[in-house]
């Protein structure tokens, strides 16, 4: 199948499948994106639940509740009519619509994303959309496309503008590429690294890294796009532990196709998501999560394919919880190393063996990519003495000039002294010769 070019178009293995997840919302705190609030898809409660787990829950959706309510009552910017002059679709995704615009204020063009109305919207889909613009909005890096404005058009449709972004997707640039030249694109991945370790350090975490999600512009620019199921941590959280999906989780895996999002806990692009977010462990997903994503785009990097791959969404989910990774440079023997080394760290199944954070990771990149040592990697003493030698190399070659120039100095003066005392010793037999005759 081929891969997908300016929009996100998921695949059999790359598909995104967003679950809904009930996660306690603090005061202050942003409600997660996926919280349900219609009666239809409230929190189904088990009979064997405690009373305190049930409060907690309708804790959350009460306060999701309120949060929605406050869109209608004019907390959005309501657009200028006549401000944007809509142009022709980038893209669409599970809840929302990209387009091309003029902004006529600005007299820029601009991509506009607007929450598809269609009939069944819940206010689910308005706040992971509003999330989705405010996390997007408050992270400043040259990494992160920046959002410009949040607004209500007078319909009641939510939308915001953020740059518009000339150029394809790391999928798209992968596509049909040698390993070298697979490489050669290391330094898109240091970028996307940078923009997540900046993510990280602000608490946030994006959750759906994956080469679609990177764009590569025109000029040389990194971005790294779709922040609809970030995550926004609360300091000193606690992973816990969770279950496998359950049956009815399972079920709905098992029948996703490409192009469907399944509802449920778990959720991401099952190619790229670690084993806790495959198992619908949202507590324990933190930065280290993306680390996994991260590591998994290298891998594809190195081999051309990611970590699993599998005929459906279920398949590659189970693949990634039971299956341990088959290490790059046996599906790519001329893989280098330090990349392996890099790639197999960052793909732990235990998120303690992992980089802590992207900040980590980009360090050993940065160290390849330089001719340092890699942390990742265990050296032999050949291969450190072959890299000293090869960082090294001018000094080296400078000393091998001053030895072999003193070398040779010292031979033709020790060849030039040998002449002359050949020669003192001829004259010195001519004179006898002459004194005899």
């Amino acid at each position: 199948m081929p891969r997908p070019t300016d929009t996100e178009q998921p695949s059999p293995v790359s598909s995104s499948v967003a679950y809904d997840e009930t996660v306690a919302a603090e005061p202050g705190e942003l409600v997660p994106p996926t919280t349900s609030l219609d009666p239809a898809e409230a929190p189904t409660f088990d009979d064997s639940a405690s009373s305190t787990t049930q409060r907690r829950r309708l804790s959350d959706v009460e306060v999701a509740a309120e949060n929605v309510r406050t869109l209608t009552e004019g907390s959005l910017t309501r657009e200028h009519a006549g401000r944007y002059h809509l142009l022709d679709k980038l893209g669409e995704g599970g809840i929302g619509v990209v387009r091309n615009a003029l902004d006529r204020h600005l007299g820029r063009e601009v991509a506009v994303k607007e929450l598809r109305r269609k009939a069944g919207t819940t206010a689910t889909r308005e706040v992971r959309f509003v999330d989705e613009a405010r996390i997007t909005g408050q992270l400043e890096h040259p990494g992160i496309v920046p959002v410009y404005e949040l607004g209500q058009r007078q319909d009641g449709t939510v939308y915001y503008t953020m740059r518009r972004i000339r150029g394809r997707t790391l999928a798209a640039a992968l596509e049909d590429l040698s390993l070298p030249d697979r490489v050669r694109l290391l330094p898109r991945l240091i970028d996307v690294c940078q923009a997540m370790a900046y993510a990280h350090d602000k608490g946030v975490v994006h959750r759906d890294l994956k080469p679609a999600n990177v764009m590569v512009g025109e000029f040389g620019e990194t971005l790294v796009v779709d922040w609809g199921l970030a995550k926004v941590r609360k300091d000193g959280a606690s992973p816990a532990r969770a279950a496998s999906p359950t049956q009815s989780q399972a079920g709905s895996l098992r029948h996703a196709s490409a192009l469907e999002t399944v509802q449920g806990q778990i959720l991401g692009t099952p190619a790229y998501m670690p084993p806790e977010q495959a198992r619908g462990d949202i507590e324990a997903i933190d930065a280290r999560s993306d680390v996994y994503a991260l590591g998994a785009i290298l891998y594809e990097l190195l081999t051309g394919r990611p970590p699993f791959m599998g005929s459906s969404a279920w398949d590659v989910t189970l693949q990634v919880i039971e299956r341990e990774v088959v290490p790059p440079r046996k599906r790519e023997p001329r893989a280098p190393r330090e990349l392996e080394a890099v790639a197999l760290r960052a793909l732990s199944k235990d998120p303690n063996e992992r980089y802590a954070d992207a900040g980590a990771m980009v360090d050993d990149l940065v160290a390849f990519e330089e001719g340092g040592l890699v942390r990742a990697h265990r050296y032999k003493p050949r291969d450190l003495l072959w890299r000293w030698v090869r960082r090294n190399a001018v000094v080296l070659a400078a000393v091998a000039t001053v030895l072999f120039g003193s070398v040779g100095a010292w031979w033709f003066r020790g060849e030039e002294d040998r002449r002359e005392r050949a020669r003192v010793e001829a004259t010195r037999q001519a004179g006898v010769l002459a004194e005899v005759e």
